[in-house]
C-alpha cells in the first residue's frame, strides 16, 4: 500500500478529531481540563517521537535509496525500536490522534479518537500485515512470532534511540 492513503487517513482523522473538539459543545469540569490536556500533550509527544525514531531507523536501517521517496523497505527492519515492536510509526500516528482529543477536553473528541485509535490498529493487524506476509513470506512469519505488534514500553523507546546513535556514531 502507498504512504498516500495512509497519510489521507491520518490527516483525516486528526482534523475530525481537532474540529468535534472545537465545535461541539462540551461541558468538561475545569478541574479535568487539567488532567486531559496535560495527558493529551504527554501523549502527542510520545507519539511523534514514536514516529521520529521508527522513520529515522527505517531510512538508515531499511531504504537503500531514500531519494526515490517514501516506500515500503526493500528489507525488514529487526534493529532498534523494531527489535521490540512491529508498527512503532502507526501506533505513534494514532496516540498523536488521541493526543489531540485530550487536549480539547471534550468528551465527543475523546470518544471519536478512540474509534479511529481502534479502527487504525485493526487496519494494521488485519490488513498491512497480512500484505507483508505476502511480500516477505516466512521471513515476516518469524519476524511476528519474535515482537508484539505494539508496546507502550520505554524500554523499547531506548532501545531505538540507542541504534540511532550507534549508526550516528559508526557513520561519522
Amino acid at each position: 500500500m502507498s504512504f498516500a492513503p495512509k497519510f489521507a487517513f491520518w490527516f483525516a482523522s486528526w482534523a475530525t478529531i481537532a474540529a468535534v473538539g472545537i465545535l461541539v459543545p462540551n461541558y468538561m469540569p475545569q478541574y479535568f481540563r487539567y488532567i486531559t490536556i496535560s495527558a493529551g500533550l504527554f501523549l502527542m509527544f510520545y507519539g511523534l517521537l514514536l514516529n521520529a525514531i521508527a522513520g529515522r531507523t527505517l531510512r538508515i536501517y531499511g531504504h537503500f535509496d531514500i531519494r526515490r521517496g517514501i516506500r515500503r523497505p526493500e528489507k525488514i527492519v529487526k534493529i532498534g525500536i523494531y527489535s521490540c515492536m512491529r508498527h512503532p510509526a502507526q501506533f505513534g500516528s494514532a496516540f498523536f490522534g488521541v493526543g489531540i482529543a485530550l487536549i480539547t477536553s471534550n468528551i465527543y473528541a475523546i470518544l471519536l479518537s478512540g474509534w479511529f485509535f481502534s479502527a487504525a490498529l485493526y487496519f494494521m493487524m488485519a490488513i498491512e500485515e497480512r500484505e507483508t506476509l505476502k511480500i516477505f513470506g516466512s521471513e515476516y512469519a518469524e519476524f511476528i512470532r519474535d515482537r508484539k505488534p505494539f508496546t507502550f514500553s520505554f524500554k523499547c523507546l531506548i532501545r531505538g534511540i540507542r541504534a540511532l546513535k550507534s549508526a550516528h556514531r559508526n557513520s561519522g
